[in-house]
């Protein structure tokens, strides 16, 4: 006779149980976040992408700021992890190329989503703020000293930023859509970076 043996499952305790709950309800925010934007969100809609109950989120958030500020601060933590675990740029073209990729990725709207939000929603600016601050030194400058070597290469990548978080605010507000102009934007900042790598001695070349 075969006899069947098996292994119990452990049970999970309380604490994972929460994490578990807190997890998914995050996991839910930031998606509709990318999908609809924060004017499309409730936390109705959130409870059914997570597959919980009203009751649940109210048990563990006090309102959508909230759980916002807790999402972002989720995604800040994974996207703050890649940055350091990834290859440093090896160029200031390089650098300006990997900072349009993060801006433009799907882990960044969210952000750009949250900074449009906070501008109409004080409650949610003031849950926010603090996240949104730490997300914007993933990409200071300061933490480039071997590549930005002096001030004018520093003032070029703060034109560099401020620049492509126009073109990210404008496909935010496109549909997601990038704008007419965004091209030739960012083809004259390539340029001007492989200027300033063969001005500083950088390696690089155009392509």
């Amino acid at each position: 006779m075969n006899v069947l043996s098996y292994r119990a499952v452990p049970r999970r305790t309380q604490a994972e149980r929460t994490a578990a709950t807190r997890r998914a309800l995050v996991d839910a925010a930031l998606d509709l976040l990318v999908e609809r934007g924060w004017a499309g969100i409730t936390s109705v809609a959130v409870c059914e992408r997570a597959g919980l109950t009203r009751g649940a989120f109210v048990h563990h958030f006090d309102g959508l700021p909230d759980l916002f500020a807790a999402a972002l601060d989720a995604r800040y933590g994974e996207l703050s992890a890649a940055a350091q675990a990834g290859p440093r740029p090896t160029s200031i073209a390089d650098l300006v190329a990997r900072t349009w990729e993060s801006l433009t990725a799907t882990d960044f709207k969210v952000v750009i989503e949250a900074w449009l939000a906070a501008a109409n929603d004080p409650d949610l600016g003031a849950a926010i703020g603090p996240v949104v601050e730490r997300f914007a030194k993933l990409v200071q400058p300061e933490r480039r000293s071997d590549l930005l070597v002096d001030r004018d290469a520093q003032a070029f990548f703060h034109t560099v930023q401020e620049a492509m978080l126009g073109l990210a605010l404008g496909r935010a507000t496109n549909h997601g859509r990038p704008v007419g102009h965004e091209r030739s934007v960012l083809e004259q900042l390539a340029r001007l970076a492989h200027e300033h790598d063969e001005r500083i001695g950088h390696p690089g070349d155009r392509p």
